[in-house]
């Protein structure tokens, strides 16, 4: 089975930092990165195909995760996870990633 990297954010690692305090919390996220590392691009949503976002979703908690798949390297970048709130965040979370790419 073929592991993938994940190389984390600035900004998902302070999430992370903060997140440590919540077991609950750091108990979901652990999974959802172990199947991201397992399952790489797969394991979430793709949501844009230029860039290579992807979402993966959980209900309970509600929480969102983006990464972008490098499709040379084999590399998972993991940039941020959210508190599901609303559709209008959910936009403006993933237009703040397409920026952010699109300046790299």
């Amino acid at each position: 089975m073929k592991n993938f990297n994940l190389i984390f954010d600035e900004v998902m690692i302070k999430q992370l930092r903060k997140a440590s305090k919540n077991n609950e919390v750091k108990i979901l996220l652990s999974k959802i990165l172990n199947k991201i590392e397992e399952v790489g691009p797969r394991a979430g949503k793709l949501i844009d195909v230029q860039l290579h976002i992807y979402e993966i979703k959980v209900k309970s908690p509600p929480i969102r995760l983006y990464y972008k798949h490098n499709i040379q390297t084999n590399d998972i970048y993991i940039f941020e996870y959210e508190m599901k709130t609303s559709e209008g965040k959910q936009n403006r979370t993933i237009e703040k990633i397409r920026k952010f790419l699109l300046k790299s």
